[in-house]
């Protein structure tokens, strides 16, 4: 979820992803890019070596490239935010519920056919445990299996930020990282395509915080997962955080593997116009040079505070950047 302090009153935290991301465009709106110095965007998007095999993971797009996209309400058009951007997005990241396993195929499905790479979440039925324990298989074999026919990589992530639902009987660090041991084998064993991919909070690994993010790591994932937030607001009194130092705080516990940013935001600065357009650009920056091969922007104005929705220099900056020519894309 949207990451707020400790001491907040967080009344959104039984929302879906779909619904965070139901609300829509108000409008492009200029928000000033003065003094803001992108490079000049390439005609290239593609890396000469994303692969469906061999590499890290399966779609490796390589060192110094990544993927690069964003989530989009699900009531609205994905063609209609591709045509302001000028192009597809790279990675398109993508929300379902338990019972919802069609859907995620057709999303997969018409992912592949626009060369994105899909990003899909799901929630499992029941509880960590039932699913660490095999007391799910058919629900997870009828998640996985298909995939195998998409014959492109798929990131697969089940249960996004676990930490937000933790408690209870077969709902602790332990039950999770067991149900992602046992969904990470099943793909390897049926669909070699798939890479599941845990994603956790960047609070999580917030040294001030000192929650103990090892209980959370998952040792046979090859992608390490993480969402990536600047929790400042004009209103809201929180710091305004840098991309790459909360980045830095993930690595330490994510050891030489590569990561999948799956959601990271910014909000603007009405003050300061092209401040978070320089967010932008430079989490871009620092995001390719430091390992992480998946950068997804949360595409969402539902919030209690400023919204992270793409406008104005935020679109202008995240449109530059899908047109460099470190952008992945699957093969086609």
């Amino acid at each position: 979820m949207i990451e707020m302090p400790r001491s907040a009153t967080v009344t959104s935290m039984s929302l879906t992803r779909r619904q965070l991301l139901g609300a829509g465009t108000t409008g492009l709106a200029a928000a000033g890019l003065s003094g803001l110095h992108l490079p000049a965007a390439t005609g290239s998007t593609s890396s000469s070596s994303t692969q469906l095999t061999g590499g890290r993971f399966p779609g490796d797009p390589g060192r110094g490239f990544l993927y690069y996209g964003a989530s989009v309400a699900w009531h609205r058009p994905l063609p209609a935010l591709e045509h302001r951007l000028r192009r597809p997005l790279s990675v398109h990241r993508s929300y379902f519920d338990p019972d919802e396993a069609r859907d995620l195929h057709a999303r997969v499905e018409d992912d592949r056919r626009n060369r994105r790479l899909p990003h899909v979440s799901i929630k499992p039925p029941g509880d960590w445990a039932d699913v660490a324990k095999g007391r799910r298989d058919r629900w997870l074999h009828r998640l996985i299996e298909p995939l195998r026919s998409s014959r492109v990589p798929v990131f697969l992530t089940i249960h996004h930020e676990p930490e937000d639902n933790a408690g209870g009987p077969g709902m602790g660090p332990r039950d999770f990282v067991a149900m992602q041991e046992r969904a990470i084998r099943v793909a390897r064993a049926n669909a070699p395509n798939v890479t599941v991919i845990p994603v956790l909070q960047h609070w999580t690994f917030d040294p001030r915080r000192n929650l103990h993010p090892g209980r959370w790591v998952v040792p046979s994932t090859k992608v390490f997962g993480v969402d990536i937030y600047n929790p400042w607001s004009p209103t809201n009194g929180l710091e305004w955080r840098h991309f790459g130092d909360k980045l830095d705080e993930v690595r330490r516990w994510s050891g030489h593997r590569p990561i999948a940013v799956a959601e990271f935001g910014c909000r603007r600065d009405p003050d300061k116009p092209g401040r978070a357009a320089r967010w932008m650009y430079n989490a871009f920056e620092y995001a390719r040079h430091n390992n992480v091969v998946s950068l997804s922007y949360f595409n969402s104005d539902n919030s209690r505070h400023e919204s992270w929705e793409l406008y104005g220099g935020r679109e202008e900056a995240f449109a530059r950047n899908l047109r460099r020519g470190c952008v992945a894309r699957i093969p086609s």
